[in-house]
């Protein structure tokens, strides 16, 4: 008896092997007909008996090849249905989801294993790489939880039917939104303090399971615990806490950071998630907003980033919104969450300063090789796919904001977006900052002509206007390179002619000049080394006091601009003559230059050097920076006359600290880059600067 139960067991485990091995065998090309149309994976999906897909609620059965190279890779059991809101209704190209009978590891190894996976249309999006850029985006600045993103050619019914993006479902799962499942039968000992995945969503349909927030009545899907196991003590506790959030977030001290709203998020999750949702110019940024909670953990997070479709200036109903914050636009169903945080300074300082450091780490440079790359795996699969679909045509009166007749242009205008979007928001992000937002006066430029100077740029603080041949050769473009000690190609003699000046390089003596030729012309053409020549207006530049020590370089000739290329801190960056524009010339971090005497250059072996010489009320004093001690501090012949106290800031405006003029303040601890002294004596406000290196 006990022998036959085995042989029982061994003969059903043999069956479910080849049933299982049957649903994903692996086939040869010349095995079948279906064959792969373009470089990219081809999708074949038949429903029973060749059945249309027209719900989005529904599922029908289905089978389906997969042709990917030379592989080929059947699944005998899923279902299809449609999926989505306006992409439904109002697309002719249609969005679907998937299930397969059993988990799979549908886009490979490093992807989750799972039944349920989306297949994006990307009809309003011409170019259909916004999400997929989105997802490389959130890999960049840390976002946990991206989606995947995975082009192929998909077949329905024998007709072939476009490009479509296979990506993940929004769901709790490893390698997807990867926290605590909670147990799908409670008990008494079972942890209902997390998982939880939840959606703020205009959108509410029936039979969903959700909840409305208490203070500002909004509706909050619950996606997790699925609603077929989820509890009525689930739902009570989540919407307690999400309620508990933001009754904090609303209440009288909500700026405080033990008593308002900060103890319920997750800080770096927060700010990473609204600096994409405004870089990418996201339309649907504050009308859905995914976030979730894990177990045993206080926290709300953000995320992950979804839908990005009609982002990146990409909706005709809005408009272009290049220079415009997605929070300032509350047409329709809007979450102020946001902007309720922004009145927080806290929050204001986070966001500017995770700005800057995307910028500082690449951002520009990073999107702009992946929109290139992506665009490069769709190459051939947009040609087929505009064959089915016009690329010039609007198939939704609110989508698609400009048209073109290639899919070049498209491309085009997401570079110039993704530009032009950065410097706009380098410029608001500061100008929203308390800490940052001190603005003084920029006093009248006078050269020291025995001194040389590097010319550091607002948004590379730490980076000055260079040679790249050594600065010897004439026609030899300028760039931006990180400021390094005793490079003379670095050093600039500022010399005055009539009220401008001329910028001679020291490494050989040449001197800067605008090549363009025109004041009307709009062109921006890389600045040039000549031979020195103080006749030669192209090589004069006045400098034009802005605000906390900055200038613009102004040409003589062209009236136009010195800019740091695309706002970009890459070493080797060029420098262009760009027209001047009075909104851009005073708050765009490019044209912001701040002239530094080179403190190596002018001491002399390292020894202590006065950064300036003051005479206020018949009082001689000097303020001193000593490389070697690592401090600075003032001189005056009576210490009786030191009366005042300096502030110590870095170049982002943010104060390091402050000391009494008959102190010294140390150096040491403060990282490498630009700095400004300030101080109030004998009635007017002076500041000085000072270089750690």
């Amino acid at each position: 008896m006990l022998m036959k139960k085995i042989i029982k067991v061994l003969v059903l485990l043999l069956i479910a092997c080849y049933c299982n091995a049957a649903r994903n065998n692996v086939f040869n090309l010349t095995t079948i007909n279906n064959k792969q149309l373009t470089d990219l994976p081809t999708m074949y999906i038949n429903t029973v008996k060749s059945q249309a897909v027209t719900s989005k609620d529904t599922y029908i059965y289905a089978t389906m090849i997969y042709v990917d190279g030379k592989t080929v890779t059947e699944y005998d059991s899923l279902r299809i249905r449609g999926r989505g809101n306006s992409t439904w209704t109002a697309m002719p190209k249609k969005p679907y989801r998937i299930k397969f009978q059993t988990k799979q590891k549908f886009l490979g190894k490093s992807y989750a294993n799972a039944k349920d996976w989306t297949l994006l249309a990307n009809c309003s999006d011409k170019s259909m790489i916004h999400d997929a850029l989105t997802r490389d985006l959130g890999e960049f600045i840390g976002m946990k939880n991206t989606p995947a993103a995975k082009f192929v050619d998909l077949c329905l019914n024998g007709t072939y039917i476009g490009t479509y993006q296979a990506s993940d479902q929004v769901e709790v799962r490893a390698h997807r939104v990867n926290i605590t499942e909670q147990d799908e039968k409670l008990t008494s000992v079972s942890n209902i303090t997390g998982g939880y995945l939840l959606e703020v969503n205009q959108f509410a349909e029936a039979g969903e399971k959700c909840f409305y927030t208490s203070t500002k009545n909004l509706y909050v899907r619950i996606h997790y615990p699925d609603e077929d196991y989820l509890q009525s003590s689930q739902t009570s506790y989540i919407s307690n806490y999400v309620n508990s959030f933001e009754k904090a977030l609303f209440s009288a001290n909500f700026d405080d950071s033990e008593n308002g709203y900060r103890p319920y998020i997750d800080s770096t999750s927060l700010i990473n998630w609204y600096v994409a949702t405004e870089l990418t110019a996201n339309t649907d940024g504050y009308h859905s907003i995914y976030f979730y909670k894990d177990q045993d953990d206080p926290h709300l997070y953000f995320g992950p980033l979804w839908d990005f479709d009609l982002a990146y200036n990409n909706f005709a109903e809005q408009g272009d919104v290049t220079n415009t914050l997605m929070m300032d636009i509350k047409k329709g169903y809007y979450c102020p969450w946001v902007p309720q945080m922004w009145k927080d300074k806290w929050f204001a300082r986070k966001v500017n300063e995770r700005w800057r450091e995307l910028i500082v780490a690449g951002l520009n440079d990073y999107l702009s090789e992946k929109i290139d790359s992506l665009a490069a795996i769709v190459a051939k699969s947009e040609v087929e796919n505009y064959k089915k679909w016009s690329i010039s045509s609007r198939y939704w009166t609110a989508g698609t904001l400009v048209l073109h007749s290639s899919y070049q242009d498209y491309i085009d205008d997401l570079h110039d977006f993704i530009n032009n979007r950065i410097i706009y928001l380098t410029s608001q992000f500061a100008s929203m900052d308390p800490t940052v937002n001190t603005v003084t006066p920029t006093s009248a430029f006078q050269a020291l002509s025995c001194n040389y100077y590097r010319l550091y740029n607002h948004l590379a603080t730490s980076s000055v206007i260079d040679v790249p041949d050594g600065g010897t050769t004439t026609g030899t473009t300028i760039c931006l390179n990180s400021s390094t000690g005793g490079l003379i190609s670095q050093q600039w003699q500022i010399m005055e002619f009539g009220g401008c000046y001329q910028l001679i390089n020291r490494a050989g003596g040449l001197a800067l000049k605008d090549p363009s030729g025109s004041s009307r012309s709009g062109i921006s053409v890389p600045l040039i080394l000549s031979s020195a020549n103080s006749n030669d207006k192209s090589q004069l530049w006045s400098f034009v006091p802005q605000t906390n020590g900055y200038y613009n370089l102004k040409n003589v000739s062209t009236g136009k601009i010195l800019t740091n290329s695309d706002n970009s801190p890459v070493n080797g960056n060029y420098q262009l003559s760009c027209k001047s524009k009075a909104k851009e010339d005073s708050v765009s971090e490019a044209r912001l230059w701040l002239p530094v005497p080179d403190v190596e250059a002018a001491s002399r072996n390292n020894a202590s050097i006065s950064t300036g010489i003051k005479n206020e009320r018949n009082v001689d004093y000097a303020l001193i920076y000593s490389k070697d001690r690592q401090v600075i501090y003032f001189v005056s012949q009576l210490v009786s006359d030191l009366t005042f106290t300096a502030d110590v800031y870095n170049n982002n405006g943010i104060r390091m600290g402050s000391f009494k003029a008959t102190d010294e303040f140390g150096t040491s601890s403060l990282p490498h880059g630009v700095y400004i002294v300030s101080w109030y004596f004998g009635g007017r406000t002076h500041s000085s600067k000072f270089v750690i290196q």
